[in-house]
């Protein structure tokens, strides 16, 4: 195939990261304001931060915005880790339905007790304007974590420290979660906490927390659009240009810039 024929995938692969309390939350949810379905996997109790008001008491995202966000609450805990397994189920495709009280696929207690208390979502399905947003990634690596060591978690041992393996099956489980995300013909965003590490370079740079140090390092590569938040003279940002901070992994592989003057946010990346 000549590169002249080759179409590239319309979908948007998106992290956006940064410290916590920066908008990253309400950024995503904006996205609600121009007409995208967005599908909200919560694994963090984050998603209350969209109904927070602006200098002049409005809300920043109104009732009709919300109307397009469908919350998919998950509890997840260290004995309790079941985001990993509900997301794992959501990406690989399929009719999932997911129960409200416990966010487990298929959950046979509320099958019983509860059969309307579901929400159905099949990525397959995802038209143009549906957006699977994964809040957090960092939250994610730890659910993988957990799950690895559940028998000891749940055996009530004192002093529990993931060992070499333990971290090679964390890689594995994110590894296979994220290498799903990048060449999906769906859209997904994740949101994920920062880190410094040190680059094999020697210099220190702040990337996104997936996993150890060395996931985190090279976790961009999963995603077409790497966002930074931030705030700068008390006014929330966002970055998106590779050139924006040398210690800062940022980037777009079709040049998208959301800091640019008059940018909207993140609808700049769809558009």
């Amino acid at each position: 195939m000549k590169l002249s024929q080759y179409k590239p995938n319309a979908a948007r692969h998106i992290m956006v990261y940064g410290p916590p309390k920066v908008g990253k939350t309400v950024s995503i949810a904006q996205l609600a304001k121009f007409g995208y379905k967005l599908w909200c996997v919560d694994g963090e109790d984050s998603i209350k931060s969209v109904y927070c008001v602006d200098d002049k008491g409005q809300r920043v995202i109104p009732d009709d915005a919300l109307e397009n966000i469908e919350l998919i609450k998950l509890p997840d805990n260290s004995s309790y880790p079941i985001m990993v397994e509900t997301v794992l189920k959501i990406v690989k495709g399929g009719d999932v339905r997911i129960c409200h009280a416990h966010g487990k696929v298929d959950c046979p207690k509320c099958k019983k007790e509860a059969p309307d208390n579901f929400t159905a979502i099949n990525v397959d399905k995802f038209g143009p304007k549906d957006i699977l947003w994964l809040e957090s990634g960092t939250q994610l690596s730890n659910s993988a974590m957990a799950h690895i060591k559940q028998k000891e978690i749940q055996a009530n041992k004192e002093d529990i420290k993931p060992d070499w393996d333990d971290y090679a099956k964390q890689g594995f489980l994110l590894d296979r979660i994220f290498s799903i995300v990048q060449s999906a013909p769906w859209n997904c965003i994740v949101t994920s906490h920062e880190a410094m590490v040190e680059m094999e370079d020697k210099r220190q740079r702040i990337v996104p927390i997936l996993g150890t140090s060395n996931f985190s390092k090279t976790c961009a590569k999963y995603f077409d659009d790497v966002v930074y938040c931030d705030k700068i003279n008390n006014k929330l940002k966002q970055f998106s240009s590779a050139t924006h901070a040398n210690n800062i992994i940022t980037g777009s592989r079709t040049g998208k810039m959301v800091e640019k003057e008059g940018s909207r946010g993140l609808i700049e990346l769809f558009e």
